[in-house]
Formats: C-alpha cells, structure tokens, sequence
C-alpha cells in the first residue's frame, strides 16, 4: 500500500487543521478511509444506535490536493483503512491554524518501526527555510474488518428541517445544559424547531420559526449515495409543490427526539469550517441526523434517541 498526498494552499492546510480538531472533541480514535477520489473520517459503534454518536465525514480529495497518489489493498480493493487518535493529530497541526508561514504539507504513509503517517511541513520566511515533521502512528485495519465501516444504513427521517445559526444555538444550548444533560428536540413541518429541557424546577424551550422544512419519507431512496459531494445538494431537496406546501401548512407533522446536550454541542462546535447548510434530520422518538455542507467537507453526526 503506498499514500502520498501534497497541499500548497494555506486555506486548504487550515481546513484540514480544523477538521481533525473537531473530530477529536468525537472520540479519541477515528478511522481514516482513503480512497482514489475521496478521504472519509469515519467514527461508530457496533450498532450505530449505541452511547456513542456516529460520524461520517467525506473530503473530495481534488479540492485538498494538489498532488494525489495512492495505492490500495490491490486492484480489486483500492483502498486504504487506517486508525488514528485525532487528538494527537490537531496537537501536531494546531499551529497550522494561525501559521502563516506554511508553504506546504506532504502527507504520507511511512513505517518507522510501525505505520504512521507522516506529516512533513514546509515553513518559509525572508530569512530562513526549515521543515517540520510530525509522525502520527496508525493502526492498519485488515480487509475482513472492512465491512464495519461501511456507508450506514439509517432509518426513514421523518422530517428534514434547517438549523438556525450554529453559532446562536450554540450559545442557546449552552445555557440549557446548566440546567440538565439532555435536550429535548421537537420539529414540525411547517418550519418551526423547538429545543427543550425539563426539570423539577423549571423548564427551558426555545422556538425557532419559518426555517426551510421538507417532509419526505422516501428521500433517501431518491438519494441513494446519501452524501452531497457538491457544495449544494440537489435543488429539488429544497423545495416542495404548492399542492405539499399547502398540505404541510394546513396540517403540520410534528416529531421529536430527546438526546445527549454534551454532544449536540460538540457537534455545534463544527461551525469553524464555515458551513454553507447545515439540516437536522429527525426519526420520530429514533434518532437525529446532524448534516453540514461546505464547499469542500461534509459532515454526518447521528445523535441517538435517550430514553428517561
């Protein structure tokens, strides 16, 4: 197997920084998927409805790299599974986030006495040119437990409904989460999103109305790759017909989940990589899927239901 991968673009270097900073407020370890087009960061359990929130993140690799070479397993499995603790990763590429100095950044698949992957930065000024190298060891995952990380099969969303400004949620659910560790979240088809907590004491909602709604039961079987790779989904994700629209209005559905407060907002932290839309996609006391599209990064974080 051989990965060797080159960035020339300090936005690129940064966005990258800020990915794997995110994913280590998941999970201490995080599986890297790297394929001929794209890179996925991929977090999970066994059952995917589990304690733990999943995470599936997809990097179109052309809008990363300027060089691109890998090869896989071999040429019926060109592809390469490898695990990591991100955390050790952001710490090795923090500086990246206010560095301006970086003129480059190889990523590659080495072996010093065990896998790892090489990071090997190029930092320039007037005066002096130096090369700062960071070896991050990773686990190679076999081909029989490739399975595991498979796109995830997830349950039919009774509504799909716009998040507010991430920034302002956040701050909402900050201040909820003094006060209990779980929110409840309630959305309705005619674009009203209510987040929630209750206590002996005294209880806590915030509304947010006329966001963009769209009740679609078989949406993901009119999408069956699941992921947007473009910076905008597809138009008719958007919008609904008069005949729908009215329905909708005259007789909105209602559904809701309660779920962990803590990580909704490790995953409301996620606005650094300057999303273009960011939905909320809700199973009726089952799940909620947490969707952000930027230009260049899309992420998936599914928060399972608690149950009192």
């Amino acid at each position: 197997m051989k990965f060797r991968a080159e960035m020339t673009e300090v936005l690129c270097m940064k966005q990258f920084s800020n990915i794997i900073e995110i994913l280590s407020k998941f999970t201490k370890h995080c599986t890297i998927r790297i394929c001929h087009d794209n890179i996925y960061f991929i977090i999970l359990d066994d059952t995917c409805m589990g304690e733990h929130p999943f995470v599936w993140c997809v990097l179109e690799q052309a809008n990363f790299f300027r060089r691109y070479v890998m090869v896989g397993l071999n040429q019926e499995f060109n592809e390469i599974f490898l695990e990591f603790e991100p955390d050790m990763m952001a710490k090795s590429l923090n500086f990246l986030k206010a560095s301006q100095s970086a003129e480059s950044m190889t990523v590659k698949l080495t072996n010093k006495n065990s896998p790892c992957l090489t990071f090997e930065i190029r930092l320039t000024s007037p005066t002096l040119a130096r090369m700062c190298v960071q070896d991050i060891p990773v686990t190679v995952i076999p081909h029989k437990e490739w399975n595991s990380f498979v796109q995830p099969k997830l349950p039919d969303f009774d509504v799909k409904i716009a998040l507010p400004s991430m920034k302002f949620l956040r701050n909402v659910i900050e201040r909820m989460k003094t006060l209990d560790n779980q929110v409840h979240v309630t959305a309705s088809t005619n674009g009203t999103l209510v987040f929630k907590v209750e206590t002996i004491m005294a209880d806590m909602a915030t509304h947010f109305k006329e966001l963009r709604c769209d009740q679609r039961s078989n949406w993901k079987e009119n999408h069956p790759r699941y992921i947007w790779l473009g910076s905008e989904p597809p138009s008719h994700c958007h919008q609904q017909s008069t005949d729908t629209l009215d329905l909708a209005i005259s007789s909105p559905k209602t559904v809701s989940v309660r779920v962990d407060i803590k990580k909704l907002l490790d995953f409301l932290s996620s606005d650094q990589l300057n999303p273009q839309m960011v939905t909320c996609n809700i199973a009726h006391h089952k799940m909620i899927e947490l969707t952000l599209n930027s230009q260049d990064v899309n992420l998936h974080y599914v928060l399972p239901s608690i149950d009192r």
